[in-house]
């Protein structure tokens, strides 16, 4: 398939437009169909005016999730680019299909003053993950101090930050970009990376635009994003904040769980030999690990016998888990070197409201 790109988007978007056209080659064709990603973040094109201020230019869409994956404390832009004249296919329940070239855009950075309402911020790492013909593949990126450019990086990053808590004291907190290969850890599901937060139950939520509030899946409708008319939004389940206490705990829960560990523990993926299937759409309370005894015993257990103990947070397994640094115990198993307390807490306060309390044995 071969397609025709101006010399703007060529400029914009130069490797979008370079997958589709036969002039491109990469230097290990066993590896990957396509051109090598570029060396730094700038020449894609995806921002106007000053980098750090992740304007996206023409084409660039950002958007946001309803329930954000914990990622040490780090705030993140997110952006979606399509080719020209090319649309994704919408699920309202499974993966999305989305055409050749597609990149998605995702940008770490952290509030370096907490005792402000506005920052100052500053941006670690970019990650790209773009479909080529043989696949989606990521690409990331690690900014520089000036925040005027980020290159790429194959092997990671060790950051250190110097950030201002709530209450005024200075801390140093180390930030760990990952490496390449780390990103499957997340992305990858029966051997293939895919996408995560671009579904339907992370995208059907209310944004501001243009000073008004739109539904985000129906202005991505408007901007002809989609191959065809979408569902009602009230027709299917959608995760919510799972920080905001107004909301039911179960389903502020459940969002959480389906966020920070429903890409592993599902079928397929890394977690799904344990059976623990921690989904949004699970409806079985066995496969959400209540009053379910871990397949493999050992430190991670904590000592304790199920996965989750009703009305017992102390005695279940998952939130021993999600309660450690240990890089043997700790869920999920990302780079993270910090727990998520308001996550922590949130899951504590479900399992403690769990009816009835306990387990037969």
């Amino acid at each position: 398939m071969k397609m025709k790109c101006d010399r703007t988007v060529q400029w914009l978007f130069p490797i979008v437009c370079c997958i589709f056209a036969s002039a491109c080659s990469s230097s290990d064709h066993s590896q990957s169909t396509g051109p090598e990603p570029l060396n730094t973040l700038s020449e894609y094109g995806f921002f106007v005016g000053p980098m750090h201020e992740l304007n996206p230019a023409e084409g660039v869409f950002p958007y946001t999730v309803n329930s954000p994956l914990w990622a040490d404390n780090a705030e993140k832009g997110r952006f979606i680019v399509l080719p020209p004249e090319t649309q994704i296919t919408f699920s309202d329940t499974d993966d999305w299909v989305f055409p050749l070239g597609t990149t998605i855009i995702k940008t770490f950075y952290f509030d370096m003053d907490h005792t402000k309402d506005n920052g100052p911020y500053k941006i670690v790492e970019t990650r790209l993950l773009v479909l080529y013909a043989d696949g989606w593949k990521s690409h990331i990126y690690v900014w520089n101090e000036e925040e005027t450019e980020a290159y790429r990086s194959v092997v990671g990053a060790d950051v250190w930050l110097d950030l201002i808590t709530a209450d005024g004291t200075t801390v140093k907190q180390r930030y760990l970009v990952p490496n390449k290969n780390e990103c499957g850890n997340c992305h990858e599901r029966d051997d293939i990376l895919l996408p995560l937060g671009l579904v339907a139950r992370q995208m059907n939520t209310s944004i501001d635009h243009e000073g008004a509030s739109v539904n985000q899946l129906a202005l991505m409708e408007s901007s002809n994003m989609f191959d065809g008319s979408l569902p009602a939004s009230d027709s299917y389940p959608t995760l919510i904040d799972p920080y905001d206490p107004t909301g039911d705990l179960d389903w502020r829960a459940r969002s959480w769980l389906d966020a920070n560990c429903a890409h592993c523990h599902r079928p397929g993926s890394g977690g799904g030999s344990t059976g623990l299937d921690l989904r949004s759409t699970v409806t079985n309370p066995t496969k959400l690990g209540v009053c379910k005894s871990p397949v493999a015993a050992g430190s991670g257990t904590g000592g304790n016998t199920v996965d989750i103990n009703p009305g017992n947070p102390d005695e279940s397994i998952l939130m021993y888990r999600i309660s450690s640094l240990d890089p043997e115990i700790k869920m999920p198993e990302l780079p993270n070197l910090q727990v998520d307390v308001q996550g922590e807490q949130l899951i504590r306060e479900w399992i403690l409201a769990m009816e009835p309390p306990g387990c037969n044995e």
